[in-house]
């Protein structure tokens, strides 16, 4: 286990024993400079986490360390001890990086604990984001479809041996979980990569029209055709159709279009001549096709035309394990295109955007990220930027209150408790599966259960 690295320099004997006094009792690894250029000395040795940095030092000043330490590593957390005098200038000093600071002399030795206690937390919190960032790279990842959960790792391989080839694609899955983007993906890692994507919402045209704006049609074809016009189906001429909610489509339309599919051509309405149906199709649907055809709105013929190869995409909160790598990804996204420095997400904020249902999927969860950056300029992303109902739990009269309603430690005793109940209800009482979840480690995962009095059967 890890053991955090604690670098303490002052120019002031007393207080470098002070501050020994009070650390030395706690697992950390502590080390003591006298000045500014033996703390860079032992600064680039050792692995430090965490500097208490007294401001004012002769030689190279307490500043001037900060500058040059976070240059070397930006998750290094400092912190300014200061006289009472010089606040301002540890005021100042938190521009460039400093986390917090601290008075001298210290009036108040309880203080120390529970300032070490927030950097050991900040820390723990940017290492983090570290490690997610960097799995995020490791993750498999096409353009914004990412997961590291089992089920996109075999949906993304799947993509790769079906995507040069021919086959109609069949997405299936809720709205929002990323059936346009994998169609996308497939016609990128496809032969027909450099010609064109056509996407048809087909919910989005009048059932009257959907055989003239798909097919076509010439000039005095009916009413209103006042020129010859192209259809969908040609605009994708050698390239990929995405038919989105096929299902919304009619009867008299699946016949017509079935005869496409089988013999690969098709006329304009209006005319006999006959245009080759050169286009690779890809279909979605957020429905149960199957209780379709049972209902008799979509045709079982040509469900198995279009079925050559059926992908489902799961929604969210069946693959939780790539919520935050999709967190921080939209953060990261979204702070380059605002040009913000917003973020990262806290532990407790983290945990609730795991824990949540994402009825919206992955479109849910991109939007109120980019609400969360627009919103903020900088700093870390804390409960109180969730949406409020990302983080409403159930009163026991059945009405719904908020954290915000109540006093800070039984807000954090609710969450967590409804939290570890969750995730153990979700693990069907596997505790060790449940700590891996949450990221905390299992004996601490006991001690929690066992704090908040959670049984486990």
């Amino acid at each position: 286990m890890h053991k955090p690295t604690i670098l303490i320099v002052d120019d002031e004997k007393y207080t470098l024993d002070l501050l020994k006094k009070v650390l030395e009792k706690r697992e950390l690894n502590l080390f003591f400079a006298v000045n500014g250029e033996e703390a860079l000395d032992l600064f680039k040795k050792e692995p430090v986490d965490i500097i208490l940095l007294d401001q004012k030092m002769p030689g190279i000043s307490g500043l001037d360390v900060l500058k040059f330490v976070k240059s070397l590593d930006p998750n290094v957390v400092v912190v300014i001890m200061t006289g009472y005098g010089t606040i301002g200038e540890a005021v100042e000093a938190m521009k460039f990086g400093a986390f917090h600071y601290m008075t001298k002399p210290f009036n108040d030795l309880d203080e120390i604990d529970v300032v070490v206690n927030k950097a050991l937390r900040e820390r723990a919190l940017l290492d983090e984001v570290s490690y997610l960032r960097k799995k995020v790279n490791e993750a498999f990842s096409y353009e914004g479809m990412i997961g590291k959960s089992e089920v996109m790792k075999k949906i993304l391989d799947l993509v790769e041996k079906i995507a040069p080839t021919d086959s109609n694609v069949l997405l299936q899955g809720e709205s929002g979980t990323g059936k346009e983007l994998l169609a996308r993906i497939i016609h990128q890692m496809s032969s027909r990569a450099d010609r064109k994507f056509i996407t048809v919402n087909c919910g989005a045209i009048p059932v009257t029209l959907q055989e003239s704006i798909l097919f076509g049609y010439q000039k005095g074809a009916f009413t209103g055709a006042i020129k010859t016009t192209k259809g969908y189906f040609e605009e994708a001429e050698g390239g990929t159709l995405f038919l989105d909610e096929i299902t919304e489509t009619s009867t008299d339309f699946q016949a017509s279009f079935l005869r496409i599919i089988q013999e690969r051509e098709f006329s304009r309405l209006g005319d006999t001549t006959a245009i080759k149906a050169n286009f690779r199709l890809i279909s979605a649907t957020n429905k149960d096709l199957r209780k379709e055809m049972s209902d008799g709105t979509f045709r079982e013929d040509l469900y198995y035309r279009i079925n050559v190869v059926p992908i489902t995409i799961p929604p969210l909160r069946e693959r939780r394990e790539d919520i935050a790598l999709l967190a921080n990804h939209f953060l990261n996204e979204f702070n380059k295109k605002m040009g913000r420095r917003v973020g990262p997400f806290t532990y407790e904020s983290i945990s609730v955007i795991e824990g949540a249902e994402w009825v919206g999927n992955v479109r849910e969860l991109r939007n109120i990220v980019e609400s969360i950056v627009s919103m903020k300029d900088e700093g870390t992303i804390t409960l109180a930027d969730l949406p409020e109902y990302l983080i409403k739990i159930e009163g026991t009269g059945g009405d719904e209150d908020t954290f915000f309603l109540q006093p800070y430690r039984k807000a954090k005793e609710t969450f967590e408790t409804r939290y570890l109940k969750g995730l153990l209800a979700r693990t069907g009482g596997n505790v060790a599966k449940a700590a891996k979840e949450s990221g905390i480690k299992r004996q601490n995962f006991y001690d929690k259960l066992k704090k908040l009095g959670i049984g486990i059967k």
